[in-house]
């Protein structure tokens, strides 16, 4: 049989004249052969290979060139029912009735096999026994038991059952084979003793088991077809099948074979019996074929997948671990190496446990527990330890996962990547922020604190203050006469005044709490937070003495030197007390340290901070 062209370029209406002859020739050959059996059976067809060999033919070629097939294959059955001596019209409606037959089986099986044969899908199988094999015999052997209902009912039942069961067998063996050979390289790559060998020994048990009458030994060509069927797979059955379908057929109808072994003594019965053997045959074979071909293909999706993965986690930065459900490691990716120094081995068998930071154990094991509920796993960073002892920044995105067959859950999926890259990074940023908000709270001439830090710190300790029921001191201080050293000895050297008298104050607050800050100008502010009067006064007097000790020369003061004036004020506040009566009450003891003459402290008192604090109010 040659193998039919299926190029998409041939897209004609009318095929290569060669093929259609080629066709037709074997078509004329098939028929021949069926008629051979025919006659040597009395009549009874036992196969009818023409109608599935031209099925096979439409469904691997372009629908608009179907007709030129169908024209030829008319043709050709017309003139052998009229070597039949059939009357013209009966041979005319006859093979008219074959042909509806195969356009009938064609047309509902394009759409299935035609893009991509494969009767080994399930899909495909089923449609082609529902249409190719039932269906389209079954309405042809009606059509051609027709004519006979005016005359014999019986006479109808029975062409229909010969008619049905010969081209319904025509059908399975042969047009799986055409799809084959017009498939080029349907069958396995073989030797050709390997390809042979099987269909010698199907031919020689066939030959003995219907050679023989004495014995039912119709079991042993089944092994021979499934040993075909697992080596050459559809298409070798489909073979093997026509192969005893016409050895068998041929002794059947010679009166050999098992079927002799039947009480019943019409020829009828016994070529029925070896009917229904080749169908049964059939059905097992190729149901058989399909479920080792779907397992073959779930093999090779699944050797596909893990291949894929493999490919995946050898190549991946990511390190890829997969554990069962209490953590313990049973696939570990070689990213590890790279990563961590271990290599995955060393690594398998053990948990989380071994290689987590201690303070991170207590993240890991909620995580864990949340991914156990079936809970979407959160992104996790932590400390891994690495083969030198050292710890490295990881992100673990963990995942649980299931048994594909049962669907419990199995274990997790780790996904493990380095990010310690990016935490210095986040560091780096941290610190920069830091060193932003802190110069963003510092003063740029003296470097302490700045008018805005003052007003944050002094709110937080006045509410702390509050809530505690502790004292709060706040000193003012001044230069004196700041002014007119600038005017004298020009505003460099004012600038690096201020900045000793910053450092003489910082050099007396030394508690983590106290805050030091340039007010405005020339002034200072000194937050003590759980000092009271006498404390914050000994202070002030401290800051004070120690200005002066500094012996900068200040002309304008009659003093002779820098000196500063220092105005101190403490409550204990409550809900209702008002931060800016403090303010305010140290502002009225500096104006009257000031008033007093300069270099000099005065505190107020409660009279005065309650009259702030009604003023306030």
């Amino acid at each position: 049989m040659t193998s039919i062209d299926t190029d998409p370029d041939n897209t004609g209406r009318l095929p290569p004249i060669r093929r259609l002859a080629a066709i037709g020739v074997f078509l004329a050959l098939l028929s021949y052969c069926a008629l051979l059996l025919n006659t040597r059976s009395g009549g009874i067809t036992i196969v009818w290979p023409s109608n599935g060999l031209l099925l096979g033919v439409l469904l691997l070629t372009p629908r608009r060139q179907w007709l030129a097939y169908i024209g030829v294959a008319y043709s050709v059955d017309v003139g052998i029912n009229l070597s039949l001596a059939n009357p013209v019209p009966i041979s005319f409606y006859l093979a008219g009735c074959n042909m509806i037959e195969v356009l009938v089986a064609a047309f509902l099986l394009y759409g299935t096999i035609a893009p991509a044969p494969d009767l080994t899908r399930r899909r495909q199988l089923l449609s082609f026994l529902a249409c190719g094999v039932i269906l389209a015999p079954a309405i042809a052997a009606f059509l051609a038991s027709l004519p006979l209902q005016r005359f014999y009912t019986t006479a109808m039942a029975h062409t229909f059952r010969l008619w049905f069961t010969a081209d319904a067998l025509g059908i399975s063996t042969v047009t799986p084979l055409c799809l084959a050979f017009g498939q080029r390289g349907r069958f396995p790559k073989q030797s050709a003793f390997e390809f042979l060998w099987p269909f010698a020994l199907l031919c020689g048990v066939t030959v003995y088991v219907f050679w023989q009458t004495d014995y039912p030994f119709l079991f042993l060509v089944v092994p021979c077809l499934i040993v075909i069927g697992l080596r050459l797979g559809l298409a070798g059955s489909a073979l093997g099948l026509l192969i005893v379908s016409v050895i068998g057929g041929f002794f059947t109808t010679g009166g050999r074979g098992p079927t002799m072994l039947m009480r019943a003594n019409s020829q009828e019965a016994h070529i029925l019996t070896f009917q229904f053997f080749i169908a049964i045959s059939m059905l097992s074979l190729y149901l058989l074929e399909v479920v080792m071909a779907e397992s073959r293909r779930l093999q090779q999706n699944l050797q596909s997948s893990e291949g894929y993965f493999r490919l995946l986690a050898e190549t991946s930065r990511d390190v890829i671990v997969l554990t069962d459900l209490d953590g313990e490691r049973r696939y570990v990716s070689p990213a590890a190496a790279e990563l961590l120094g271990w290599e995955p081995g060393e690594l398998l068998g053990g948990s989380y446990r071994e290689l987590v930071h201690p303070d991170d154990l207590d993240e890991w094991k909620a995580l864990l527990e949340h991914c156990r509920l079936g809970k979407i796993g959160k992104i996790l960073q932590y400390r891994c330890r690495k083969k030198d002892g050292s710890y490295l920044w990881m992100e673990s995105n963990l995942r649980l996962y299931h048994d594909p067959t049962t669907g419990e859950p199995f274990g997790f999926v780790n996904v493990v990547r380095d990010i310690s890259r990016r935490k210095a990074a986040e560091e780096d940023l941290e610190k920069a922020f830091r060193l932003v908000e802190s110069l963003a709270s510092l003063d740029g001439l003296t470097e302490i604190a700045n008018r805005r830090r003052l007003d944050q710190v002094l709110e937080q300790q006045w509410r702390l203050a509050i809530r505690t029921r502790c004292d709060i001191s706040l000193l003012l201080i001044d230069v004196d006469h700041f002014k007119s050293y600038n005017d004298i000895h020009g505003h460099l050297r004012g600038d690096d005044c201020l900045r000793q008298i910053a450092k003489v104050i910082l050099g007396l607050v030394s508690r983590p709490a106290d805050l030091v800050a340039r007010y405005g100008g020339e002034e200072f502010a000194v937050v003590l937070p759980n000092t009271p009067q006498t404390g914050a006064r000994q202070i002030a007097e401290r800051i004070r003495s120690a200005a002066q000790a500094l012996g900068t020369l200040h002309e304008g003061n009659p003093q002779g030197v820098v000196t500063v004036s220092i105005g101190c004020a403490t409550q204990t506040p409550d809900v209702d007390s008002k931060l800016e009566g403090l303010i305010d009450a140290a502002d009225s003891a500096l104006y009257r340290a000031k008033r007093a003459g300069r270099n000099t402290v005065e505190v107020a008192g409660d009279a005065i901070l309650q009259q702030h604090e009604l003023r306030r109010s």
